[in-house]
């Protein structure tokens, strides 16, 4: 319960850097502020201000807005490109897991329990920070086509059957069973997923085998 609680933890807090907002000015002044601004310094009424004063002011309170809102747009395009980058560690750790479980099961190597549990803990704390990438590579849309809907759901899908493979590694020999099946099923699912990248990020049927 303590490593499925952390994980919660740890997607709440990749999603909470996604939806970042510039504040814009304070629209509210006050009257004193206001008349003040209508007097010279010897107390005499100010010229009312001309159409260029207004627009010198306003390219002002742009610039001083701009600058903000450059800072946080550069924030929010280097969150976005965080998904491709992380997206290598989950196909890589749980691919291994079922290898290495599936070497186990032929009885090539022993003691490959702390391994495969290691490699499913990493693979799915990886699957997590894939996927919240991906909602903050996107925002939180729900369109696309065919394939974007299956990378979407099918990388959300694959945290969560992370999850719990990550909850039965203690669990006896029924319950190594029902392990490796569930390997063999996210193991299809992290190559299908794969695919589905590529075929998002380098185009329709990329490597000739379409799967939609």
């Amino acid at each position: 319960m303590k490593f499925l609680f952390s994980l919660m933890l740890l997607f709440a807090a990749v999603l909470a850097t996604g939806p970042v907002y510039a504040h814009g000015d304070n629209a509210h002044q006050s009257e004193m502020t206001r008349a003040a601004a209508d007097k010279n310094d010897d107390g005499s009424a100010a010229a009312p201000a001309t159409e260029a004063d207004d627009e010198a002011a306003g390219a002002h309170g742009r610039a001083s807005e701009g600058s903000d809102g450059a800072e946080t747009n550069r924030i929010i395009s280097f969150l976005k490109t965080l998904h491709p980058a992380t997206v290598h560690f989950p196909i890589a750790l749980i691919l291994t897991a079922a290898f290495v479980e599936l070497v186990a099961a032929m009885g090539m190597v022993e003691r490959s329990e702390p391994t495969v549990r290691l490699l499913i803990y990493a693979g799915t704390i990886g699957a997590i920070v894939a996927a919240s990438f991906g909602w903050i590579h996107t925002g939180f849309w729900f369109g696309g086509d065919t394939t974007m809907q299956l990378h979407r759901w099918m990388g959300m899908l694959i945290a969560v059957l992370g999850v719990g493979l990550s909850l039965i590694t203690h669990r006896d020999e029924g319950g190594r069973i029902l392990l490796r099946s569930g390997l063999v099923v996210i193991a299809v699912l992290v190559i299908a997923q794969g695919y589905l990248g590529g075929e998002l990020a380098h185009g329709p049927d990329h490597l000739g085998l379409s799967l939609t």
